[in-house]
């Protein structure tokens, strides 16, 4: 009972945050432009997430043409995604795109998941990123970090060309997307 109580009450939190937010279909809108440039290419998702929305309730895969390559993955064994710690992921030069959307804030060691990211994309290939600034605490007590766009930049400074934009004004920005290309 605890737990369903505990569920309930984390997902209203979590719509919530959603309405007062909007971040979902800001990242949802600047993904579609992302889903173009890469078309047919071979995609790695990480962080698919759970199923208790749906299927592909927190994935990016319906924004894709049915002819890419998508491979959604997790940390979580229990979401029936393929395996994958970013921090230690040992992919090279698979991907046309790596997507780490609203994921980054809940990996302890974040700075060690950049350079696998960038390992696994091919010459030329982008990592799609979205991480948020200005917004509540969510899936605790896995939820470690705020990044500037500063801190984005600097974060990404191994690839050739970063695009970031912002949700919200730029000094206090609710989410940052960035398109970041090898």
């Amino acid at each position: 009972m605890r737990s369903a109580l505990r569920l309930a009450k984390t997902s209203l939190e979590r719509r919530a945050g959603h309405l007062v937010f909007g971040n979902r279909k800001w990242v949802e809108r600047q993904l579609r432009d992302v889903a173009q440039l890469v078309g047919d290419g071979k995609i790695l998702e990480i962080g698919s997430g759970r199923h208790d929305y749906g299927a592909d309730a927190y994935s990016m895969k319906r924004l894709f043409g049915a002819g890419c390559d998508f491979v959604q993955s997790d940390f979580n064994p229990e979401y029936g995604h393929l395996v994958v710690d970013v921090t230690s992921m040992d992919f090279d030069g698979e991907y046309d795109a790596v997507l780490c959307i609203s994921v980054l804030e809940h990996v302890e060691r974040f700075w060690q998941a950049i350079p696998r990211m960038h390992a696994a994309l091919k010459p030329g290939g982008r990592l799609v990123l979205s991480v948020p600034m200005v917004f509540p605490y969510h899936d605790e007590p896995a939820d470690f970090w705020r990044f500037t766009g500063y801190g984005v930049r600097s974060a990404l400074s191994a690839f050739s060309d970063v695009d970031l934009r912002y949700r919200g004004p730029r000094r206090l920005p609710f989410t940052l997307f960035a398109v970041a290309q090898k």
